[in-house]
């Protein structure tokens, strides 16, 4: 098999000159000596090594995928899966390859991210997770390593994102529901901590207002710290309000109407429900769900193309991309009746 030597060896030249014409520099190289060197590739049928080629690009054509949190119960289910194919589809679209990465606590995600920025293991970072710690960002931007944060945003902090309009979807389910006859209406939401457990409760609180709608601390509830499903004691909690809510809201549509038939309440009968990030199963239920649709295929393509133009040197413009989302109405949430049983 022949080798670079052998091809500078043909083309009267040296090995550095056959390196910057395969790799199109650092050097410039006449023409009269390019086609030498082309000329003595294709006549030694000299294929040079891939791996070669991208140090000295200084390239690894791999993108690395940090996941955080993996052992989460989000990510035992297939919600994440869209996230990761848009990713995977547009890397493999620009002739990347992805590399994944696992981590829960924060230390141990704070010493990885490290370790792949330092070592050069991959061109470029995508984070991805909640329980993703602010300050492993934070770092990773700071440094300058081409980073780019999923479906979160870090609020007071410029960074490079992608992520969906958790405001704007809470605000335009409550305005669905206020439109369909609902006027009290629960709000089961998610901890202060995220960015989305704040943009669905301001969300929420805007439409209500805009509505005439006085906010009632006692129809929502907000757990302190992170949680994923809401408990029948928070939903019972809501339900004893007075009046009582004829519906609610929640990112958790599935387990609601779950505990919601362990008490005796029926969909939409009793309480009408909307989900703010749609279950795979939310339409096959007994009662189909009225839900909001994530673009979350979507929303893993624009973090590649950002990330992509973050590795090539460019500054892209705006650095946080938010894309809409889309509500989907089925039978969970019909016209509200002036007689309800």
């Amino acid at each position: 098999m022949p080798t670079i030597a052998d091809v500078a060896k043909r083309a009267g030249v040296s090995v550095a000159t056959v390196s910057y014409v395969l790799n199109n520099g650092p050097r410039p190289v006449a023409p009269k000596t390019r086609q030498k060197v082309l000329r003595a590739i294709q006549e030694l049928d000299y294929y040079p090594n891939a791996s070669a080629q991208r140090l000295a690009r200084r390239r690894t054509e791999c993108l690395g995928l940090l996941l955080a949190g993996l052992g989460d119960s989000n990510f035992s289910s297939s919600y994440f899966l869209e996230y990761i194919r848009g990713i995977s589809y547009a890397a493999e679209a620009h002739g990347y390859n992805v590399m994944l990465f696992t981590g829960h606590r924060g230390a141990q995600i704070e010493t990885l991210c490290r370790n792949i920025s330092h070592r050069g293991l991959v061109d470029g970072l995508l984070l991805l997770g909640s329980s993703l710690p602010d300050s492993v960002v934070l770092d990773q931007w700071r440094k300058g390593f081409p980073t780019v944060l999923v479906a979160r945003r870090i609020p007071g902090h410029t960074g490079y994102c992608v992520l969906q309009d958790y405001w704007g979807s809470a605000y335009q389910a409550t305005r669905y529901l206020i439109a369909n006859g609902y006027q009290r209406i629960g709000f089961l939401g998610q901890s202060l901590q995220f960015n989305y457990g704040v943009e669905r409760l301001e969300g929420y609180r805007q439409a209500l207002k805009e509505a005439g709608i006085p906010y009632d601390p006692t129809l929502v509830s907000i757990p302190p710290d992170p949680r994923d499903d809401p408990t029948p004691h928070e939903i019972a909690a809501i339900l004893a309000a007075s009046p009582p809510p004829d519906a609610l809201l929640t990112d958790r549509e599935v387990v609601v109407a779950s505990i919601l038939r362990d008490m005796g309440k029926k969909i939409p009968d009793d309480i009408a429900l909307l989900g703010l990030d749609e279950s795979e199963s939310a339409p096959f239920l007994e009662v189909p769900l009225t839900t909001v649709r994530f673009p979350k295929f979507e929303l893993g393509v624009a973090a590649v193309e950002m990330l992509l133009k973050l590795i090539a040197g460019e500054k892209p413009h705006p650095p946080e991309v938010v894309l809409p989302t889309q509500l989907i109405v089925r039978s969970s949430t019909p016209p509200k009746r002036t007689e309800r049983r």
